[in-house]
């Protein structure tokens, strides 16, 4: 008798819960390209594109149970998407930031970790919208995802109060916990014998910190937030660019 696979949507992705088989999650990461592992939640991320042969490779291991149907992912405006396309720098301006309260999504990825990684960020101010990415030839997933946080705060003209969104616990608790600033206390050490892990980043992004006032916020990914929906699509294309410059703090 099978056993059984749990199926549901969001935001133009689907997501996969299943008991552990690994020549079930061989396969999955040998066919699929755009698939992610949420640790949190302990399913895999599918993009919709993907879904028919996902659902074809589901079903060879697993009876199916379906939550609800597949939904379309929001589209960025064209405008964006030349914008995206020609990585032209985002205009954040001091008379913009006094509009009103200022929100921030980021999200970062890597095609293969390591591998060629692409960040994206979502600035909202009174109802107004901006947007702004970039990537590297060859980096990690946790460098994108605290890369997104600076590559935000170093674009805000003046000191500002700002809420970021991410999706990244490991972003998240690394400052809301002050796990950061004990490392950093502790001469870049998570413990007496491990070495933390990205200090370069994380040293800049504390400098901003002391900068902003700013609170982070985890949310989970792909669950109904269109901006954290936009900040995995601009990501993810940024990661496809070509010409991709290095990153110079990426230690193998």
């Amino acid at each position: 008798m099978k056993k059984t696979a749990n199926i549901r949507y969001a935001d133009g992705k689907m997501f996969i819960k299943t008991p552990f088989e690994a020549t079930f999650v061989a396969e999955l990461k040998s066919t699929l390209k755009d698939r992610k592992w949420d640790s949190r939640s302990k399913e895999w991320v599918v993009d919709n594109a993907e879904r028919l042969q996902a659902l074809n490779l589901i079903k060879r291991y697993y009876e199916l149970v379906e939550d609800n149907q597949a939904q379309e992912i929001p589209q960025l405006s064209e405008a964006m998407k030349i914008e995206l396309a020609n990585n032209l720098p985002t205009d954040i301006t001091t008379e913009w930031l006094s509009s009103g309260d200022l929100e921030i999504w980021t999200d970062g990825a890597c095609s293969g970790n390591p591998g060629p990684g692409g960040y994206g960020i979502i600035f909202k101010c009174n109802g107004e919208t901006r947007a702004k990415s970039g990537g590297f030839s060859l980096t990690t997933n946790n460098r994108m995802e605290i890369t997104a946080v600076i590559a935000a705060l170093e674009m805000l003209p003046k000191k500002a109060k700002v809420v970021i969104y991410s999706d990244s616990s490991y972003v998240v608790d690394s400052i809301m916990k002050g796990w950061a600033r004990k490392w950093k206390a502790n001469g870049w050490k998570r413990n007496t014998k491990d070495q933390a892990v990205n200090p370069d980043l994380w040293d800049r992004l504390l400098k901003l910190c002391d900068l902003h006032q700013v609170e982070f916020r985890w949310i989970r990914g792909h669950a109904s937030r269109t901006e954290n929906e936009w900040c995995d699509q601009i990501a993810v294309a940024a990661a496809h660019r070509e010409d991709l410059p290095r990153d110079e703090g990426y230690r193998p």
